[in-house]
């Protein structure tokens, strides 16, 4: 009645279709949301980092400025300028910390 190479071809087919899937899905988890540029022409995130459940400080470039961001479930509030673009690749996670403390340190009153 079923044709068994026709069904041994559909059933490798499929399997070959979900393991994609899977790969997909597996690639995207191990992806750090902080580490990657999302870029739309001349605006880019170019680090993010989660401070609560719905709060980021985001680093952002638009042209050549780099400005700090926080975004809540409300709002979304330019914190200050950075004086040098943050660097790339594995040293930029120590940076980033001091990058930001200077930065915010300077518009700190009192």
């Amino acid at each position: 009645m079923y044709d068994s190479d026709g069904l041994t071809s559909l059933s490798l087919t499929i399997g070959l279709v979900v393991l994609v899937l899977w790969g997909a899905v597996w690639m995207v988890r191990r992806a750090r949301p902080g580490a990657m540029l999302w870029n739309a022409g001349d605006c880019a995130v170019v680090r993010s980092l989660a401070l609560g459940p719905r709060e980021r400080l985001l680093v952002v470039r638009v042209g050549t400025k780099q400005l700090v961001v926080g975004v809540g479930s409300a709002a979304v509030s330019l914190l200050c300028e950075l004086d040098e673009p943050l660097p790339q690749g594995p040293a930029a996670d120590q940076k980033f910390g001091e990058a930001i403390r200077k930065a915010v340190g300077r518009w700190r009153v009192g």
